[in-house]
């Protein structure tokens, strides 16, 4: 190899997965803004859940095993 001309580094390809996600969720609560509270704290119950696969796309990095 010449002294002027760097080794490219190899690449490990990876894909990004976007999802589209609708949930239903059940919160045990005394009112509504300790429910809320308690969902965006905790979490809650889920009792459906439906994923829809929206966008892939293919990301490339460094490959750290070399």
């Amino acid at each position: 190899m010449k002294d002027n001309v760097k080794e490219i580094k190899p690449t490990k390809a990876t894909q990004c997965f976007s999802y589209e996600v609708n949930m239903l969720v059940h919160i045990i609560a005394d009112d509504e803004a300790t429910a809320k509270a308690q969902l965006d704290e905790k979490g809650g119950i889920v009792t459906k859940r439906d994923v829809k696969l929206v966008n892939t796309v293919t990301l490339y990095g460094e490959d750290k095993d070399k």
